[in-house]
């Protein structure tokens, strides 16, 4: 038996079924390479389109360890900020980031599978204040009885020839105004079972945004299984104030001193620091200045090429 609906009850129906349909928000499709529709969480709110970000930073020298943070008007409560170190191959939720190395940044926003255009900048880093922990090879005063004159790093014919000098001349292209400090360590490396880490305190107040640990010749290996959490601490304690530090541990120039190179790139493989790799150094022999000194205790130094090599191991990590 067929039911007959009444007339009446149709035309209500009918427009139930248009009331509905004309309070259903409508998709807005996010374009023609997706083809699909993307509603935010408000009921009746979609989106075609993300807003491209801005850095908060232009492009050029920069301080180490600066926040760099994106902003963008009108960002959807669901979107979210992403960012990108290796020219777009992989992307990162983060709205800020902390300058550490050379190159670009790309900045978008993103919401699933819309994306915004991308915002790119390209910093050079420059650094505030950098510690020089070093021996002989960093600064050594007269010794006329072995036949050294200088009163800079041990061998080099001159102020300006020794590695500090030469360091010292590229960070201040990046920026004049630099402050540089050097300490010596030769007690720490030979004593380090029983240094005075107090005696750090006005190195450590310094806070340097970089150190460069320029030690390993005269360590004492005969108690070289306490030398890694030894010089671990030494690096923890310099930094202790630090908002920010780039450390680059180097290893010796000397062969002699083998294991404590290799228990400092245990430390540095450890702690994400940077390996500055002298080693190699010393098996050329022009590299010295043994050829320049009857004493063998100063000519085992580097000479004028060593610590332009030295210099330039150390300075391709600024």
């Amino acid at each position: 038996m067929k039911l007959k609906v009444p007339f009446f009850l149709c035309l209500i129906l009918v427009f139930l079924a248009f009331w509905q349909c004309k309070n259903e928000p409508h998709p807005v499709l996010a374009g023609t390479d997706t083809c699909s529709s993307v509603p935010l969480s408000d009921p009746g709110v979609f989106i075609s389109k993300m807003p491209q970000p801005v850095f908060s930073e232009k492009s050029g020298p920069i301080a180490y360890g600066t926040k760099v943070l994106l902003h963008a008007d009108s960002l959807p409560a669901p979107g979210v900020y992403e960012m990108s170190t290796d020219l777009g191959k992989t992307w990162k939720a983060l709205e800020c980031t902390v300058v550490s190395s050379v190159g670009e940044i790309w900045g978008r926003t993103r919401y699933k599978n819309i994306v915004s255009p991308v915002s790119k900048v390209s910093y050079s880093i420059f650094y505030k204040k950098v510690l020089i922990v070093g021996n002989s090879i960093t600064l050594h005063g007269q010794l006329p009885q072995v036949g050294w004159y200088g009163n800079w790093g041990m061998a080099a014919s001159a102020a300006d020839k020794d590695y500090v000098h030469l360091v010292s001349a590229k960070l201040k292209k990046l920026n004049p105004n630099v402050e540089i400090r050097l300490m010596i360590a030769v007690d720490f490396e030979q004593n380090y079972r029983t240094y005075d880490f107090t005696s750090l305190k006005n190195f450590t107040d310094f806070a340097p945004d970089m150190v460069i640990m320029r030690i390993a010749e005269n360590t004492n290996l005969t108690t070289i299984a306490d030398y890694e959490n030894r010089y671990d601490r030494l690096i923890t304690e310099l930094i202790s104030k630090s908002t920010v530090s780039k450390v680059i541990c180097s290893t010796s120039f000397w062969s002699t001193t083998e294991e404590a190179s290799w228990r400092i790139r245990n430390i540095a493989t450890n702690r994400g620091y940077i390996v500055a790799d002298l080693e190699p150094l010393w098996k050329d022999k022009d590299n010295s200045a043994l050829a320049n000194f009857t004493d063998t205790s100063v000519g085992r130094h580097p000479s004028d090429k060593g610590m332009q090599a030295i210099a330039d191991i150390i300075g391709k990590h600024f």
